[in-house]
């Protein structure tokens, strides 16, 4: 039997035309303009699936959907939208929706979804609950890894299970675990955060589990760890991998039996924590090794929620750079030049180091306007030789005097080497070469070849 969908969205022309699409695939449709509309029928026609718009009239998506299912609906919900934002995937998730949809809508993977929802309805009819309002924390990005990392968040947020967080240092595992924490039931209790590798391993043991007095030399005082002071919300865990394997042994021992002790006593605390985890390193291999305990694993790892590198979710620089942009203290804009030369960046430092350009390049940025010459790529820096700094003028006489001078130098001496040839040049100063030509220009630098 051929699904009944409701197509809600409010600009005809898309909902004239998923209709034509779903009813010649055998569909039988309902269409709404509004929120309010959506919801009536959703209520009294009780489709199979809705195509429900994010923005609409009178009441919007997200609201349609929290009281249909407030209401018991059984539908399967899929949310569209034209805003990737993660607030609105990670709630719509949380809601309850079954899949979300990013415009423009591709119609082969509406029908790739609707044969889904059908599967799951027929094999888990029951409605998820709605958990209530959160004031979850904005990620930024509408790339596809990016937009799977914000289902995942919604689909877990509701449940206290376990998570381990994956992910290249500054990738922005922190941001991962707040959103968690504040879209969960937990939102309102603690969420306590640890770094493992920040803390000598002599006194790691105590910050996590705490001790009594006398325990040891200058325990002067009973003291509650970490994991007590997240009773009733989240403990975030992160460098879990830099864990010394008798640390590793009694975390293991604390996720199984959810219960801990305090150095120096022997009586059990029981846990209400949510146990959130997170690492750069590659625990499969130091399982391998056996630096990892294997049983920890796979008590960490129950979800995993892999985030990807900055240079595998390019597209979602410029909205990363604006981002930051509105953060600084300063107005400031970036010239097309300048977005381009970040765009090709490879970014070893991910999301933070992009975010530190940023704030740098505000600083030096002429004009309030952050033009190729402002921006200062770390990882790419050319290396000055000795002999450069002794054509520096006197301190007294200025710094941008002196910043003039080692660049032509630099600029000069990579030509030279290139043979005149100024995308070797560029290649040699590790610069794009609309930087290359803007400072040739600068500078009055000629040179006969290109």
């Amino acid at each position: 039997m051929k699904p009944t969908i409701l197509v809600a969205e409010d600009e005809q022309a898309a909902r004239l035309s998923l209709t034509e699409l779903l009813k010649a695939d055998g569909c039988s449709v309902f269409q709404a303009e509004d929120g309010e509309q959506a919801l009536s029928l959703v209520l009294h026609k009780e489709p199979d699936v809705a195509l429900l718009d994010i923005r609409m009239p009178k009441m919007d998506g997200l609201e349609v959907l929290r009281r249909a299912l407030h209401g018991g609906s059984k539908t399967a919900f899929l949310v569209m939208t034209a805003y990737g934002d993660s607030n609105t995937a990670i709630q719509a998730m949380k809601l309850g929706a079954f899949d979300y949809l990013v415009k423009p809508i591709d119609f082969g993977q509406v029908r790739t979804q609707i044969e889904r929802a059908m599967e799951h309805l027929r094999l888990t009819p029951a409605a998820v609950p709605d958990i209530g309002e959160s004031d979850g924390l904005a990620m930024i990005g509408h790339s596809p890894a990016m937009q799977h990392v914000y289902k995942l968040i919604g689909q877990v947020a509701a449940s206290d299970v376990t998570v381990l967080i994956r992910g290249e240092s500054g990738t922005g595992k922190e941001l991962v675990v707040n959103a968690i924490h504040h879209n969960s039931s937990r939102a309102r209790g603690p969420l306590v955060k640890v770094n493992c590798a920040s803390i000598p391993e002599a006194l790691l043991e105590s910050e996590l589990f705490g001790h009594e007095k006398g325990a040891f030399t200058n325990a002067l005082f009973r003291r509650v760890g970490k994991f007590e002071e997240a009773s009733g919300g989240t403990l975030f865990l992160d460098e879990i991998g830099e864990l010394a394997p008798a640390l590793q042994a009694k975390l293991l021992r604390a996720v199984q039996e959810r219960s801990i002790e305090r150095l120096g006593s022997n009586t059990p605390i029981r846990l209400d924590i949510r146990l959130v985890t997170a690492t750069a390193r590659n625990l499969e291999q130091m399982r391998a090794d056996g630096t990892f305990r294997e049983d920890l694993y796979y008590r960490l790892a129950v979800v995993t929620i892999p985030l990807p590198p900055l240079r595998e979710r390019k597209q979602d620089i410029p909205a990363l750079v604006q981002f930051f942009l509105r953060r600084s203290k300063q107005p400031v804009s970036i010239t097309p030049s300048a977005l381009a030369l970040l765009c090709d960046y490879h970014w070893p430092g991910n999301v933070r180091e992009l975010e530190n350009t940023i704030a740098r390049s505000a600083v030096l940025a002429r004009g309030n306007v952050i033009d190729d010459a402002d921006i200062q790529l770390l990882s790419e820096a050319p290396q000055a030789r000795a002999s450069d700094w002794t054509q520096l003028v006197p301190l007294h006489q200025g710094w941008k005097r002196n910043v003039e001078r080692l660049e032509k130098s630099m600029v000069e001496r990579a030509l030279a080497e290139a043979d005149g040839n100024k995308s070797k040049a560029a290649e040699i100063l590790g610069i794009h070469r609309r930087l290359l030509y803007q400072k040739l220009r600068e500078y009055k630098i000629s040179t006969e070849r290109d």
